[in-house]
């Protein structure tokens, strides 16, 4: 039976503008080109996993607008169950400006996002526990975030957090994510320390880990990415690609991530295909529609 995939969190629409540079203070610049469509963690590490082709439900919620008619459109498109997507207000929005070599800088407008209750959650408890994986991220209010990790903590499920945008978690929260996933940034603020080179983001990988108890992967952009667990630290380089728009490269490593642990592939055997396939996602431009399919990755050889 296939295993499926509750991810709880946010879903934004994105407006994507791709740029030579970013502008000075109080110039006005000339941008290349504007892309719009679906967007948000949550939505993406759902979209990819429904790619992959992984049973996946989406909760979260949108505005009663169009662009939240367009992310519950696009994710039903692509599989994921959309039924515990509530509409309220007005949807998140993510502004992002990406730069010729594929890098971004990124804002995001809450909106719905913000609304989503611990009562949300109650609601759906039962469809929740069917779940083998249940994937967050911290765009989302966070108190929601730490009820699902508490709510969960004595089950099988295993719980992924992708602790993005970072906050600062209780330790007595953190042990029980079986999966954080965080990058360079996000690493140095859980730990107050920079992470410049792969040495240092390997060593505040064993920190993090140390703390969880469980596994930790810091993932490094064109760098690569670390993955430690209990018993060792490796370090997997990024492949080397032709870069065209890195938007939503982090949700799509994650979404391959989950698909390989579903697959009950080994860690490493994980950590590959999922750098295999964010790859593939950095050489097409825009967000969800940038995410490799299973067909796509079908010869991909991990094992």
């Amino acid at each position: 039976m296939t295993k499926q995939v509750a991810v709880i969190g946010s879903l934004n629409y994105d407006i994507i503008v791709k740029q030579q540079r970013m502008p000075h203070k109080g110039e006005t610049f000339i941008a290349d080109t504007l892309i719009q469509g679906p967007g948000g963690k949550g939505a993406n590490q759902a979209a990819q996993c429904a790619k992959l082709g992984l049973p996946t439900m989406m909760i979260g919620k949108v505005g009663q607008d169009r662009f939240g008619d367009a992310l519950v459109g696009s994710l039903t498109a692509i599989g994921v169950d959309t039924s515990h997507i509530k509409r309220i207000g007005s949807t998140g929005l993510g502004v992002v400006n990406v730069m010729p070599d594929g890098d971004y800088y990124s804002s995001i407008i809450k909106g719905a996002n913000e609304l989503i209750t611990i009562q949300d959650i109650d609601e759906i408890m039962e469809e929740l526990k069917e779940a083998a994986f249940i994937i967050l991220q911290q765009e989302i209010p966070q108190q929601v975030t730490e009820y699902v990790i508490e709510r969960f903590k004595d089950s099988e499920i295993q719980i992924v957090l992708n602790n993005a945008p970072a906050r600062t978690i209780p330790t007595d929260v953190l042990q029980f994510v079986d999966l954080l996933i965080v990058n360079e940034s996000e690493a140095a603020y859980m730990t107050g320390k920079p992470v410049t080179t792969v040495s240092e983001a390997e060593d505040i990988g064993k920190k993090l880990q140390k703390i969880t108890g469980n596994t930790v992967i810091v993932t490094l952009g064109k760098e690569g990415s670390i993955a430690v667990n209990n018993q060792d630290s490796s370090y997997f380089p990024a492949k080397k690609v032709k870069a065209v728009d890195a938007t939503g490269a982090g949700d799509s490593f994650i979404g391959a991530l989950v698909y390989g642990l579903s697959e009950s592939l080994s860690l490493e055997e994980c950590m590959k295909f999922a750098t295999e396939v964010s790859a593939k996602t950095v050489m097409q431009e825009g967000g969800q529609d940038s995410f490799p399919t299973k067909a796509e990755m079908s010869r991909i050889v991990i094992r």
